[in-house]
Protein backbone atom coordinates (compact mmCIF):
# COMPACT_ATOMS: atom_id res chain seq x y z
CA UNK A 1 0.00 0.00 0.00
CA UNK A 2 1.21 2.96 -1.19
CA UNK A 3 0.71 6.95 -0.76
CA UNK A 4 -0.20 7.38 -3.98
CA UNK A 5 -2.84 5.25 -4.16
CA UNK A 6 -4.56 6.60 -0.81
CA UNK A 7 -4.32 9.71 -2.51
CA UNK A 8 -5.88 7.98 -5.57
CA UNK A 9 -8.77 5.96 -3.74
CA UNK A 10 -9.38 9.19 -1.60
CA UNK A 11 -9.96 11.69 -4.94
CA UNK A 12 -12.14 8.78 -6.74
CA UNK A 13 -14.39 9.14 -3.64
CA UNK A 14 -14.47 13.11 -3.28
CA UNK A 15 -14.71 14.28 -6.37
CA UNK A 16 -17.03 10.82 -7.62
CA UNK A 17 -15.41 10.30 -10.76
CA UNK A 18 -11.83 9.11 -12.33
CA UNK A 19 -11.89 12.04 -14.64
CA UNK A 20 -11.73 14.50 -11.93
CA UNK A 21 -9.17 12.51 -9.70
CA UNK A 22 -6.78 12.58 -12.74
CA UNK A 23 -6.82 15.90 -13.34
CA UNK A 24 -6.23 16.63 -9.79
CA UNK A 25 -3.38 14.26 -9.88
CA UNK A 26 -1.93 14.88 -13.46
CA UNK A 27 -1.97 11.38 -14.41
CA UNK A 28 -4.79 9.56 -16.73
CA UNK A 29 -7.45 8.32 -15.87
CA UNK A 30 -6.25 4.65 -16.69
CA UNK A 31 -2.98 5.68 -14.59
CA UNK A 32 -5.74 6.21 -11.34
CA UNK A 33 -7.56 3.38 -12.57
CA UNK A 34 -4.47 1.23 -11.84
CA UNK A 35 -3.51 2.40 -8.73
CA UNK A 36 -7.23 1.96 -6.98
CA UNK A 37 -6.80 -1.44 -8.64
CA UNK A 38 -3.39 -2.24 -6.89
CA UNK A 39 -4.68 -1.06 -3.71
CA UNK A 40 -7.86 -2.60 -4.15
CA UNK A 41 -5.56 -6.58 -4.54
CA UNK A 42 -3.66 -5.07 -1.38
CA UNK A 43 -6.66 -5.27 0.64
CA UNK A 44 -8.38 -7.81 -0.29
CA UNK A 45 -11.78 -6.83 -1.37
CA UNK A 46 -13.23 -4.45 -3.95
CA UNK A 47 -13.23 -0.79 -3.16
CA UNK A 48 -15.93 0.82 -6.08
CA UNK A 49 -18.41 -0.72 -8.19
CA UNK A 50 -19.58 -0.10 -11.39
CA UNK A 51 -22.66 2.28 -11.81
CA UNK A 52 -22.82 3.07 -15.80
CA UNK A 53 -19.98 4.32 -16.96
CA UNK A 54 -19.08 6.01 -13.39
CA UNK A 55 -18.12 4.41 -10.20
CA UNK A 56 -19.25 4.33 -6.86
CA UNK A 57 -17.76 3.20 -3.30
CA UNK A 58 -18.98 -0.43 -1.92
CA UNK A 59 -19.92 -0.64 1.88
CA UNK A 60 -16.35 -2.04 2.20
CA UNK A 61 -14.74 0.94 0.07
CA UNK A 62 -16.81 3.41 2.46
CA UNK A 63 -15.76 1.71 5.75
CA UNK A 64 -12.24 1.76 4.08
CA UNK A 65 -12.62 5.57 3.08
CA UNK A 66 -13.47 6.81 6.67
CA UNK A 67 -10.23 5.40 8.20
CA UNK A 68 -8.16 6.36 5.05
CA UNK A 69 -8.89 10.04 5.34
CA UNK A 70 -7.11 10.13 9.14
CA UNK A 71 -4.42 8.04 8.18
CA UNK A 72 -3.71 10.36 4.45
CA UNK A 73 -4.06 13.87 6.62
CA UNK A 74 -1.65 12.36 9.38
CA UNK A 75 1.05 11.09 6.63
CA UNK A 76 0.50 14.34 4.79
CA UNK A 77 1.83 15.92 8.04
CA UNK A 78 4.50 13.89 8.25
CA UNK A 79 5.39 15.43 4.70
CA UNK A 80 4.82 18.77 6.04
CA UNK A 81 7.00 18.49 9.17
CA UNK A 82 9.69 16.27 7.39
CA UNK A 83 9.83 19.12 4.96
CA UNK A 84 9.70 21.55 7.26
CA UNK A 85 13.05 20.21 9.26
CA UNK A 86 14.60 19.90 6.02
CA UNK A 87 14.43 23.67 5.60
CA UNK A 88 15.34 24.35 8.95
CA UNK A 89 11.79 25.15 10.38
CA UNK A 90 11.84 24.10 14.08
CA UNK A 91 8.79 26.40 15.52
CA UNK A 92 5.16 26.33 13.88
CA UNK A 93 1.93 27.08 16.07
CA UNK A 94 -1.89 26.33 14.94
CA UNK A 95 -3.43 28.44 16.44
CA UNK A 96 -6.60 29.32 16.33
CA UNK A 97 -8.79 32.43 17.59
CA UNK A 98 -12.11 33.54 17.81
CA UNK A 99 -12.70 36.21 14.81
CA UNK A 100 -13.70 39.11 16.60
CA UNK A 101 -10.70 38.76 19.32
CA UNK A 102 -8.37 38.09 16.43
CA UNK A 103 -9.46 41.17 14.41
CA UNK A 104 -8.93 42.99 17.54
CA UNK A 105 -5.54 42.29 19.16
CA UNK A 106 -3.92 39.31 17.11
CA UNK A 107 -1.47 41.89 14.73
CA UNK A 108 0.31 43.23 18.04
CA UNK A 109 -0.04 39.51 19.87
CA UNK A 110 1.76 38.07 16.84
CA UNK A 111 4.37 41.32 16.56
CA UNK A 112 5.33 40.95 20.13
CA UNK A 113 5.31 36.87 19.62
CA UNK A 114 7.99 37.18 16.70
CA UNK A 115 10.29 39.44 18.53
CA UNK A 116 11.06 36.76 20.76
CA UNK A 117 10.65 33.84 17.80
CA UNK A 118 11.21 35.15 14.91
CA UNK A 119 11.68 32.16 12.83
CA UNK A 120 8.37 30.51 13.98
CA UNK A 121 5.60 29.63 11.29
CA UNK A 122 2.02 30.36 12.80
CA UNK A 123 -0.88 29.07 11.01
CA UNK A 124 -4.64 31.12 11.85
CA UNK A 125 -7.92 29.41 12.08
CA UNK A 126 -10.49 32.00 12.43
CA UNK A 127 -12.85 29.88 14.23
CA UNK A 128 -15.86 29.42 16.37
CA UNK A 129 -16.15 27.52 19.93
CA UNK A 130 -17.63 23.90 18.13
CA UNK A 131 -14.91 24.04 15.45
CA UNK A 132 -12.31 24.87 17.67
CA UNK A 133 -13.51 22.21 20.36
CA UNK A 134 -13.47 19.19 17.54
CA UNK A 135 -9.89 20.13 16.11
CA UNK A 136 -8.46 20.31 19.70
CA UNK A 137 -10.17 17.00 20.57
CA UNK A 138 -8.45 15.65 17.16
CA UNK A 139 -5.08 17.08 17.92
CA UNK A 140 -5.42 19.31 15.14
CA UNK A 141 -4.40 22.61 16.76
CA UNK A 142 -1.53 23.68 19.34
CA UNK A 143 -3.10 26.85 20.89
CA UNK A 144 -6.48 28.14 21.09
CA UNK A 145 -8.62 31.79 22.24
CA UNK A 146 -12.14 30.51 22.47
CA UNK A 147 -14.97 29.99 25.12
CA UNK A 148 -14.74 29.28 28.82
CA UNK A 149 -14.86 25.39 27.94
CA UNK A 150 -15.61 22.32 30.06
CA UNK A 151 -13.44 19.34 31.21
CA UNK A 152 -11.90 17.91 27.84
CA UNK A 153 -9.60 14.73 28.24
CA UNK A 154 -6.13 15.39 26.64
CA UNK A 155 -6.95 19.64 26.90
CA UNK A 156 -5.98 22.30 29.67
CA UNK A 157 -7.75 25.17 29.79
CA UNK A 158 -6.88 28.77 31.53
CA UNK A 159 -8.79 31.75 32.16
CA UNK A 160 -8.14 34.14 29.57
CA UNK A 161 -10.91 37.82 29.71
CA UNK A 162 -13.98 38.49 31.25
CA UNK A 163 -16.32 40.85 29.35
CA UNK A 164 -19.42 42.73 29.12
CA UNK A 165 -22.30 42.92 26.60
CA UNK A 166 -22.98 46.68 25.45
CA UNK A 167 -25.47 47.94 23.80
CA UNK A 168 -24.85 49.38 20.02
CA UNK A 169 -26.10 51.76 17.61
CA UNK A 170 -26.10 54.35 15.05
CA UNK A 171 -24.82 57.65 16.86
CA UNK A 172 -28.58 59.06 14.91
CA UNK A 173 -30.54 56.74 16.57
CA UNK A 174 -32.94 58.48 19.44
CA UNK A 175 -31.29 55.30 21.65
CA UNK A 176 -27.95 56.57 21.36
CA UNK A 177 -29.38 60.03 23.32
CA UNK A 178 -29.42 57.54 26.31
CA UNK A 179 -26.11 57.14 28.80
CA UNK A 180 -27.29 53.87 30.09
CA UNK A 181 -29.47 51.32 28.28
CA UNK A 182 -32.28 49.20 29.95
CA UNK A 183 -33.86 45.70 28.40
CA UNK A 184 -37.08 48.00 28.75
CA UNK A 185 -35.90 50.60 26.43
CA UNK A 186 -35.64 48.07 23.29
CA UNK A 187 -39.55 47.53 22.98
CA UNK A 188 -40.57 48.67 19.89
CA UNK A 189 -37.16 49.21 18.23
CA UNK A 190 -35.46 46.67 15.72
CA UNK A 191 -33.06 44.69 17.05
CA UNK A 192 -30.87 42.03 15.30
CA UNK A 193 -31.36 38.89 16.33
CA UNK A 194 -28.47 36.35 16.80
CA UNK A 195 -27.84 32.61 16.59
CA UNK A 196 -27.06 30.97 20.03
CA UNK A 197 -24.37 28.84 18.70
CA UNK A 198 -22.27 30.99 17.80
CA UNK A 199 -22.62 33.90 20.35
CA UNK A 200 -19.67 34.72 22.56
CA UNK A 201 -22.06 33.65 25.93
CA UNK A 202 -21.91 29.87 25.68
CA UNK A 203 -25.00 27.76 26.14
CA UNK A 204 -26.62 31.68 25.95
CA UNK A 205 -30.46 32.31 26.82
CA UNK A 206 -31.65 36.03 24.92
CA UNK A 207 -33.89 36.29 27.89
CA UNK A 208 -30.98 36.81 30.08
CA UNK A 209 -30.06 40.32 27.96
CA UNK A 210 -33.37 41.32 26.93
CA UNK A 211 -35.83 39.81 29.58
CA UNK A 212 -39.27 41.31 29.31
CA UNK A 213 -38.81 43.29 26.42
CA UNK A 214 -38.20 40.39 24.09
CA UNK A 215 -42.30 39.86 23.63
CA UNK A 216 -42.15 43.59 22.20
CA UNK A 217 -39.03 43.66 20.08
CA UNK A 218 -38.95 43.42 16.28
CA UNK A 219 -36.34 40.97 14.85
CA UNK A 220 -36.32 41.05 11.43
CA UNK A 221 -32.96 40.67 10.85
CA UNK A 222 -31.13 37.80 12.06
CA UNK A 223 -27.13 36.94 11.39
CA UNK A 224 -24.72 35.03 13.13
CA UNK A 225 -21.50 36.96 12.80
CA UNK A 226 -21.33 39.83 15.31
CA UNK A 227 -18.70 41.66 12.47
CA UNK A 228 -21.85 41.62 10.42
CA UNK A 229 -24.43 42.80 13.05
CA UNK A 230 -22.13 45.87 13.73
CA UNK A 231 -21.89 46.52 10.10
CA UNK A 232 -25.79 46.31 9.46
CA UNK A 233 -26.26 49.40 12.70
CA UNK A 234 -25.29 51.51 10.09
CA UNK A 235 -28.19 51.82 8.77
CA UNK A 236 -29.81 53.96 11.53
CA UNK A 237 -32.45 52.15 12.42
CA UNK A 238 -31.10 48.67 14.23
CA UNK A 239 -30.31 48.56 17.46
CA UNK A 240 -27.90 45.59 18.61
CA UNK A 241 -26.26 43.97 22.15
CA UNK A 242 -22.97 43.49 21.56
CA UNK A 243 -19.66 42.12 21.98
CA UNK A 244 -17.31 44.85 22.63
CA UNK A 245 -14.22 43.56 20.24
CA UNK A 246 -15.23 44.61 17.35
CA UNK A 247 -16.38 47.97 18.43
CA UNK A 248 -13.59 49.89 17.29
CA UNK A 249 -13.91 48.30 14.04
CA UNK A 250 -17.26 50.09 13.38
CA UNK A 251 -16.71 54.01 15.09
CA UNK A 252 -15.43 55.32 12.16
CA UNK A 253 -19.07 54.62 10.65
CA UNK A 254 -20.48 55.98 13.25
CA UNK A 255 -21.61 53.26 15.63
CA UNK A 256 -21.00 53.84 18.95
CA UNK A 257 -22.01 52.05 22.42
CA UNK A 258 -24.08 52.54 25.66
CA UNK A 259 -23.70 50.90 28.77
CA UNK A 260 -26.40 47.77 29.09
CA UNK A 261 -28.42 46.78 32.24
CA UNK A 262 -29.09 44.29 33.41
CA UNK A 263 -25.21 43.59 32.83
CA UNK A 264 -24.44 40.08 31.47
CA UNK A 265 -21.06 39.06 30.70
CA UNK A 266 -19.01 36.26 29.03
CA UNK A 267 -15.88 34.32 29.41
CA UNK A 268 -13.16 33.95 26.70
CA UNK A 269 -10.14 31.38 27.46
CA UNK A 270 -6.87 29.40 26.40
CA UNK A 271 -7.22 25.87 25.56
CA UNK A 272 -4.56 23.50 24.48
CA UNK A 273 -2.98 19.91 24.42
CA UNK A 274 -1.76 19.30 28.44
CA UNK A 275 1.08 18.83 26.92
CA UNK A 276 2.27 22.22 25.68
CA UNK A 277 1.08 23.67 28.65
CA UNK A 278 4.14 24.71 30.49
CA UNK A 279 5.96 25.05 26.93
CA UNK A 280 8.07 28.00 26.92
CA UNK A 281 6.75 29.43 23.27
CA UNK A 282 2.94 28.98 24.65
CA UNK A 283 4.09 30.60 27.70
CA UNK A 284 4.70 33.42 25.82
CA UNK A 285 1.79 33.72 23.37
CA UNK A 286 -0.04 34.05 26.59
CA UNK A 287 1.75 36.98 27.77
CA UNK A 288 1.00 38.58 24.47
CA UNK A 289 -2.01 37.77 24.32
CA UNK A 290 -2.65 39.17 27.84
CA UNK A 291 -0.50 41.99 27.29
CA UNK A 292 -1.92 43.15 24.04
CA UNK A 293 -5.52 42.50 24.91
CA UNK A 294 -5.50 44.95 27.95
CA UNK A 295 -4.01 47.38 26.15
CA UNK A 296 -6.64 47.15 23.55
CA UNK A 297 -9.11 48.11 26.19
CA UNK A 298 -7.49 50.82 27.65
CA UNK A 299 -6.90 52.14 24.59
CA UNK A 300 -10.72 52.10 23.59
CA UNK A 301 -12.12 52.23 26.89
CA UNK A 302 -13.81 49.24 26.57
CA UNK A 303 -15.41 46.54 29.10
CA UNK A 304 -13.11 43.70 28.86
CA UNK A 305 -10.84 42.81 32.06
CA UNK A 306 -8.09 40.33 31.62
CA UNK A 307 -7.31 37.99 33.95
CA UNK A 308 -4.63 37.81 35.92
CA UNK A 309 -2.52 35.10 35.88
CA UNK A 310 1.38 33.86 37.60
CA UNK A 311 3.18 31.77 34.63
CA UNK A 312 6.47 30.33 35.91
Amino acid sequence: MTFRQLQAFLLVVRTGTLAAAAEHMGLTQSGVSRLVTELSRNVGFELFARVGRGVRPTTQGMAFFKIAEGVYDSAESLQRAAAEIREGIEDRVRLACLPTVGAAVLPAVLEAFHKSYPNAFVDIYDQHAIETVQALSENKLDFAVTHKMGQLEGVQSEPFVTAEYVFAVHRDHALANHKVIRNTDLSGHSHLGFESETMLLPNDDENRLIGEASGTISKRIWCQSSVMRYALLANKRNVNIAEPFSLPLFKPHGVVSRRYEPRVTFELAFAMPTENVNVSMYLDLKRAFRKATASFAALHDLPIFVSSFEYP
